[in-house]
């Protein structure tokens, strides 16, 4: 799939986000997109976002990470990170259970947090901000059953305390059957979620409409918009320093950063070359 011949009617950009930016490509440069981010042969150092080569039309092309030539972080990077942590936070339930159950059994002291707002996963879980409504009505269904496992710390001590060790252990038990597993099955499908999420898409980039040029690696991409020339404030305005040709203030609402391609390339197959 061409976009070029859409760039002699209209001015327009395909639109991605980095972070908290907004940024745009003219649809003039790009030649396709594809999902070949697996097929990328790597390189062998790391140089300023050169991510290595892909055959692509019978030509070796250069690929670069977007987010990291702009020094900027990768949303997959990001949602990676979130991953382990939730795989973290799962663990670590699973621990504070085993914990207070060695503690009804032995009475030695219990030490881990009592209140859910207290352990790591909830200090986490009461300040996390999503717009994703498939990972927030997930997160809904969590609190019930997290403020319930923390509950049980002060029932079931309280129980050993007037002799009823034997019940709370077998309370214990059910409820490692039961609210346990409900709040580990429904962190374990986060994890899948967000996994699922993670899709790096290759675009690859022309001068001519026809000849590859490079390809940029996104985490994302966004729409398609129709902006004026007009509407752009240039790059004189902005740091020269960064490859941006202008800031578009489009009267829709949807305002972005502009790249400068030939700039961008300039900078990181300049970076390539210092590497070696």
């Amino acid at each position: 799939m061409s976009l070029y011949n859409l760039h002699a009617e209209n001015s327009r950009a395909l639109t991605f986000k980095i972070g908290e930016s907004l940024f745009g490509i003219d649809v003039g440069y790009i030649l396709s997109f594809s999902d070949s981010f697996e097929e990328i042969k790597y390189a062998t150092h790391d140089a300023g976002g050169f991510v290595g080569y892909l055959d692509f039309r019978n030509t070796l092309v250069k690929v670069f990470d977007c987010a990291t030539s702009l020094s900027q972080e990768r949303e997959r990077d990001v949602v990676n990170g979130l991953i382990e942590s939730i795989k973290t936070y799962r663990q670590a339930h699973i621990d504070w259970v085993n914990a207070l159950e060695h503690s009804i059994m032995t009475d030695e002291p219990f030490t881990k947090p009592r209140n859910p707002k207290m352990c790591a996963f909830g200090q986490w879980f009461y300040s996390f901000e999503t717009e994703d409504d498939a990972l927030r009505a997930l997160l809904d269904k969590i609190e019930q059953p997290h403020n319930h496992i923390h509950s049980l710390a002060d029932t079931l001590l309280d129980m050993v305390a007037s002799g009823q060790r034997d019940q709370a252990i077998d309370l214990l038990r059910l409820e490692k059957q039961t609210t346990l597993k409900k709040l580990l099955r429904t962190l374990q499908y986060i994890t899948e979620l967000l996994s699922s999420g993670i899709h790096p898409i290759v675009l690859h980039l022309t001068k001519d409409g026809r000849t590859p040029w490079f390809s940029l690696v996104l985490d994302d991409i966004g729409d398609i918009v129709d902006y004026s020339p007009a509407t752009i404030d240039k790059v004189d305005v902005m740091d020269s320093s960064e490859p941006i040709e202008g800031y578009v203030r489009d009267p829709s609402g949807t305002n972005f950063m502009i790249l400068s391609l030939n700039k961008f390339y300039e900078q990181v197959i300049g970076k390539v070359e210092i590497a070696g």
